[in-house]
């Protein structure tokens, strides 16, 4: 089996999947993104191991469960201390690495939290969205940024290979193009446009500035993690999913999204 039907199915597995929990219900919504959250961490640890830093992976899986648990309460069912229990644990995190004999204590935590900010943080602003947009749980609100992500890397990838001469950032990942970016970027933009009369809570100006961060930041959020990934030296970030690497590399686009259009959707619902 080829590379390209590798991909091929595997990525219609994974939208399928995705696509599937997030419409079936929100408890379905709840344990698939609550394990992508502990496969993220663990991967991320992975990846850092590399560069002889050694996260508190239990310590750390059990903040982000937290903090993304504590998330789904508060808008599932209103349950609002679920945040000093996510908080109290990334504490512990700290004063666990008292206790631990390994070098680079500074580092191990320094990349503890972080990954707690890089992928626990934005699947729990994700639940807010459509508490946000219309006050209860809706699921298209939940699928349309990774849908906008989905235009957007298709389209990059197809522009790009076909009219891509002027390189995009070329010290990080040499095969994007400016052209890639721009024709993915307008794509996604006219895509936001005519889905926005399907979503309830999501009319045109919300549908251009999601789809305007989504290009943005989405794009930023693939370079980031491909300059991650030169750092040790490594291709994908993971072999879980055939033809595309790991989760994270599947993901880098929406993980530095989701922040940024919680912050746009907060200022423009008065939240």
């Amino acid at each position: 089996m080829n590379n390209f039907i590798k991909r091929a199915i595997s990525g219609l597995l994974f939208v399928v999947i995705l696509t599937a929990c997030i419409f079936t219900d929100p408890l379905c919504f709840f344990a698939l993104f609550l394990i992508i959250n502990i496969i993220g961490i663990l991967k991320f640890a992975h990846m850092a191991q590399r560069m002889n830093i050694r996260i508190n992976r239990p310590v750390c899986v059990l903040c982000g469960c937290l903090l993304f648990t504590a998330g789904f309460l508060h808008n599932y069912i209103g349950y609002r201390n679920g945040y000093l229990i996510a908080f109290l644990a990334i504490f512990i995190l700290n004063i666990c690495e008292l206790y631990r004999k390994h070098t680079h204590a500074f580092q191990n935590l320094a990349f503890g939290i972080y990954v707690l900010f890089y992928i626990s943080l934005p699947f729990t602003l994700l639940i807010y969205f459509p508490y946000m947009c219309s006050g209860r749980w809706q699921p298209d609100i939940i699928f349309f940024p990774f849908l906008l992500v989905w235009f957007n890397d298709t389209f990059a990838y197809l522009f790009g290979s076909k009219f891509g001469k002027h390189k995009l950032f070329p010290r990080i990942s040499p095969k994007k193009s400016w052209e890639g970016a721009v024709g993915g970027g307008l794509t996604t933009i006219l895509a936001g446009l005519l889905l926005a009369p399907y979503i309830d809570g999501i009319n045109l100006i919300h549908a251009t500035i999601i789809s305007g961060i989504v290009v943005l930041f989405g794009n930023f959020g693939d370079l980031i993690e491909s300059m991650f990934k030169r750092c040790i030296e490594i291709k994908d970030s993971g072999h879980i999913m055939p033809g595309h690497g790991g989760v994270l590399d599947r993901l880098d686009s929406i993980l530095f999204a989701l922040p940024a259009i919680f912050v746009y959707l907060a200022f423009a619902t008065n939240l």
